[in-house]
């Protein structure tokens, strides 16, 4: 509680230091040794309390607008997400891609079955012509060796570039996850913000506002005794 150095004003560096410094700051001319009257203080604290608000406001403002711009800022990230996905196939490798595809089902297993039923068949009974490859099918294992020789580096082209892929993932899931990082710790910032320096403000001015009511109360009583 201040102290009185005349009944109807007080010395100004019998002020607490937030107000006097406030009031210092307005009014330049005024000295520690200086008297103001209790409406006056009463004003002042009340413009103190007024201004602590609106700068609370400007920086809860200033760092909206800070989180904003960062996630704003990092949502291009996902619009250059996985670049190999959306560029230009060649042909040879719409085809290598094809063909691992083709090779790797189902339908192609039956179809080579039913190519070998049908080659084993014919060359091992005359029943429309008379063979053109008979047993050991010495043809026939020449065709499926080149078959093997081709396809192998073709399945291998493809498998390189599903490793491409597959390295272009695991970076947008690392750009995902660091933009989530970023928000989270920019949060926590506004939650610290919000702990520390809020509720610092909120006892301070619940300290003054104790302090303008027990003044009103002195003067309240002062009223009274003077009638």
């Amino acid at each position: 509680m201040t102290k009185q150095s005349h009944k109807n004003t007080i010395l100004l560096k019998n002020v607490e230091e937030e107000i006097r410094v406030f009031i210092l700051k307005i009014r330049p001319e005024l000295t520690n040794e200086s008297k103001i009257t209790f409406p006056d203080l009463l004003n002042y604290r009340l413009d103190y309390i007024k201004q602590m608000i609106s700068t609370d406001s400007g920086k809860m403002d200033q760092l909206n607008e800070t989180i904003v711009k960062s996630i704003k800022d990092n949502t291009t990230i996902t619009d250059k997400l996985n670049p190999p996905a959306v560029k230009k196939l060649t042909t040879g490798q719409k085809t290598a891609d094809g063909i691992a595809k083709f090779g790797g089902s189902w339908p192609f297993i039956f179809i080579f079955i039913l190519v070998l039923a049908v080659w084993i068949i014919l060359n091992s009974t005359m029943i429309f012509f008379k063979p053109f490859d008979p047993y050991p099918y010495i043809l026939l294992n020449l065709a499926l060796s080149c078959l093997a020789a081709i396809q192998a580096p073709i399945i291998m082209m493809s498998q390189n570039r599903q490793e491409q892929r597959d390295r272009a993932e695991a970076n947008n899931d690392y750009q995902i996850n660091l933009k989530s990082e970023i928000e989270v710790n920019l949060l926590h910032e506004k939650m610290d913000y919000l702990i520390n320096s809020q509720w610092q403000h909120l006892v301070q001015m619940q300290n003054m506002q104790i302090e303008l009511l027990g003044e009103l109360q002195e003067q309240i009583n002062e009223l009274k005794e003077k009638k």
